[in-house]
């Protein structure tokens, strides 16, 4: 069973992707953040196999959050799932070794089909 962590602060975005992710491979285990500080504690004792981060977040945002979790022993694959269509988001992000990719808003089955895919 794949194990995927979603962490947008809109529980909305959280709530459609997650049914995204149960369409297109039944069975995975989807754990959802609303704030990056939970995300973190979480993942000091998990690693799933995939995360799905966006860039804007109350408190710690996706950045700081790539700037902490950098330093994790054990990383998960992340995805910037982000309504930011900059081009100097994207290649910041991809910058960072642990992201394998950079996709705009919204998630669609056949995206997340070839990310799961993947891991």
């Amino acid at each position: 069973m794949k194990k995927v962590l979603l962490l947008d602060d809109d529980p909305i975005n959280n709530y459609v992707n997650q049914k995204f992710i149960e369409k297109t491979l039944p069975g995975t285990d989807v754990t959802e953040f609303l704030e990056a500080s939970h995300a973190l504690k979480y993942l000091k004792e998990n690693t799933p196999d995939l995360i799905f981060l966006d860039i804007d977040l109350p408190h710690i945002n996706g950045w700081q959050f790539l700037h902490q979790y950098k330093e994790f022993p054990n990383k998960s694959k992340v995805i910037i799932l982000t309504s930011s269509i900059d081009p100097t988001d994207k290649e910041r992000a991809l910058g960072f070794d642990c992201v394998d990719g950079f996709i705009v808003k919204p998630l669609n089955t056949q995206l997340t089909r070839q990310e799961l895919e993947k891991v």
